[in-house]
C-alpha cells in the first residue's frame, strides 16, 4: 500500500477539488501558524516534524505547484487529511 503524505483539497474557487500538500518555501522549510502573518510563522526543515503541530491547532502552508497553484494557503488542521499509520 502506498504511502499517503498530508494532503487537502482547494474547497473553493476555480481550483475546487484539487488536492493540496504541504508547500516546501525556497528555503526548503515548511511553515504553520496559528495566523496568516508571516512574523507567525513557525518553520521546519522535516515533514514529519508538522504532525505536531497540526495537533496543536496549528494551521498548515499548503500548494500544489504540479497543478499550476503556486500561492500557499493556510490550511486549517480540520481540513487536513493525514497519513494512516499502522
Amino acid at each position: 500500500m502506498p504511502k499517503l503524505d498530508l494532503h487537502a483539497f482547494v474547497s473553493r474557487g476555480a481550483n475546487t477539488g484539487e488536492l493540496l500538500f504541504p508547500h516546501q518555501h525556497e528555503d526548503g522549510t515548511y511553515v504553520v501558524s496559528k495566523t496568516r502573518f508571516e512574523a507567525d510563522y513557525i518553520r521546519m526543515k522535516s515533514k514529519p516534524d508538522i504532525l505536531q503541530w497540526l495537533e496543536k491547532g496549528y494551521s498548515l502552508r499548503m500548494s500544489n505547484p504540479a497543478n499550476g497553484i503556486t500561492a500557499p494557503s493556510l490550511i486549517t488542521p480540520e481540513s487536513i487529511y493525514r497519513p494512516v499509520i499502522m
